[in-house]
């Protein structure tokens, strides 16, 4: 954060560690913290590094970077509702929130790439 109190989007999504990182994500109420951009870059950046920490043979954690990917994803599908659909306050149309929308992508990658069952992968992100 800038004296200002202004951040730069891409910053705090790559140069965070991964549980800050998914902090921001998750955080609800949020539409406007990230935009396309950063939220892409920050996608493409993950994604292919951890493919390739994957192909490796170095004994690495990939928990939080497919935590971290899932809801990058998660999030960018959120915004997506969120401009068609517009900010909704009412009791119908409070579940369209990209913070939402990152943790069920979290969830939902999480559970594609390691093949556990959807139940225990929503105990372990919550």
């Amino acid at each position: 954060r800038y004296s200002n109190q202004t951040f730069n989007q891409a910053a705090a999504l790559l140069f965070e560690n991964g549980k800050q990182g998914i902090t921001h994500l998750f955080k609800r109420g949020t539409h406007e913290e990230f935009g396309y951009t950063s939220l892409c870059t920050a996608l493409a950046f993950y994604f292919i590094l951890s493919c390739w920490t994957a192909g490796s043979a170095v004994a690495s954690g990939l928990v939080i970077p497919m935590l971290y990917t899932g809801a990058l994803y998660g999030r960018i599908i959120g915004l997506i509702l969120v401009s068609i659909f517009g900010v909704r306050t009412n009791e119908y149309g409070a579940w369209i929130d990209p913070g939402l929308f990152a943790a069920i992508g979290a969830a939902s990658f999480f559970s594609g790439v390691s093949r556990l069952t959807i139940s225990l992968t929503v105990i372990m992100v919550s």
